[in-house]
């Protein structure tokens, strides 16, 4: 059994890698069982709720690992106690750094905002040329973690931070005050070459109407969590050129991910976006994991463990990756524009 720890959103991902496992005869021949899907975790932050379904999860005598969470402030509270109680966790989308520091029984599939930040830096000011850059960002563990990496590496390379703007993932009035604000002390100063958004969707929706109606014609930056297709589609001609990081490209080429891509559509009648390919890529590693180390968490762990020991490169539906000794995926990010509506590939950078 596996507990999953996810939002709604990539739930369809697991339920599609257990039924393919199980129609293929299961775990040696046991069948696979998702623990946990009737839960709306994360849609928003409980603390007290996350750590009454740990302690369900420990509590489970056939659980062996937990896919999740699926933002960094979640996971950063659970991970204390799966690790307490010894249970593999298998983190699918949270980027802060800190979280393969809390102990040793949390893996990551997504590369870390210690990763990320500086490469979007050194795209953003290398090849890109920008150097006087504005980052807005959402008062988080994600937005914090990620724009302080960011700002750090942009410094170091010779960038100015001409502004930083601190806001609520939802915005409220005295949010959408701080923004306007912000954006009018640029225009009289001077446009920036750049804008850096650390936001979420709907934060990032507002602000780029914002800077846009403020007559600030700069470039545009997203970080991870714009990479979903349908932020591209929505107003698409106010995100035109806009250039985004995004940790999932299925290519053509690649037989695997493409596999899946077409059964996700299939199965979910969606397109899937990194959350729900690393999360089916997730239930596939506790698959071979227990096949290889045995119907436990501490086999999951020795097999997880030998995995980094030995370097060895798992081609996922998510792409290509191996674990790192500090836990975290090793993979590529990618760099894509927004053109018509849709993404458009520019550049794989080397986060290695």
């Amino acid at each position: 059994m596996i507990g999953i720890a996810l939002t709604r959103s990539n739930h369809s991902a697991v339920e599609l890698a257990a039924r393919e496992i199980n129609a293929s005869g299961g775990i040696g021949g046991v069948p696979l069982e998702l623990m946990g899907l009737e839960w709306d975790v994360v849609d928003r932050f409980d603390a007290e709720d996350i750590l009454k379904w740990a302690d369900r999860f420990a509590a489970t005598d056939d659980l062996v690992a937990v896919i999740g969470h699926s933002d960094s402030s979640s996971t950063l509270s659970a991970a204390a106690s799966y690790n307490q109680k010894k249970i593999p966790q298998i983190v699918t989308i949270a980027t802060n750094p800190a979280i393969t520091n809390i102990g040793d029984w949390t893996y990551r599939l997504c590369l870390s905002d210690a990763a990320q930040g500086p490469a979007l830096a050194e795209y953003a000011v290398l090849d890109w040329g920008k150097k006087r850059i504005a980052v807005f960002y959402v008062n988080d563990d994600y937005g914090r973690g990620l724009a302080q990496l960011f700002e750090k590496r942009v410094r170091e390379l010779g960038g100015e931070i001409v502004a930083n703007v601190m806001h609520r993932n939802v915005l409220e009035a005295d949010d959408k005050e701080l923004i306007s604000s912000a954006l009018a002390n640029l225009k009289r100063i001077g446009e920036p070459d750049l804008i850096a958004l650390f936001q979420r969707i709907n934060a990032a929706n507002w602000t780029i109407n914002a800077i846009r109606e403020a007559g600030i014609s700069a470039s545009l930056l997203g970080g991870d969590s714009l990479g979903p297709i349908s932020f591209i589609k929505e107003d698409a001609e106010l995100k035109e050129g806009m250039r985004i990081s995004q940790f999932f490209l299925p290519r053509p080429e690649d037989e695997h991910a493409m596999k899946f891509v077409n059964n996700f559509r299939q199965f979910a009648n969606a397109e899937p976006e990194y959350g729900q390919a690393f999360a089916y890529d997730s239930v596939y590693l506790v698959r071979d994991a227990v096949l290889n180390g045995g119907f436990s968490r501490e086999g999951v762990k020795s097999y997880l463990d030998k995995l980094i020991r030995e370097k060895t490169v798992i081609n996922g539906a998510g792409g290509a990756y191996a674990l790192g000794p500090d836990h975290d995926a090793r993979r590529s990010l990618y760099i894509v524009e927004a053109r018509g509506g849709s993404q458009h590939f520019l550049k794989a950078l080397d986060v290695n």
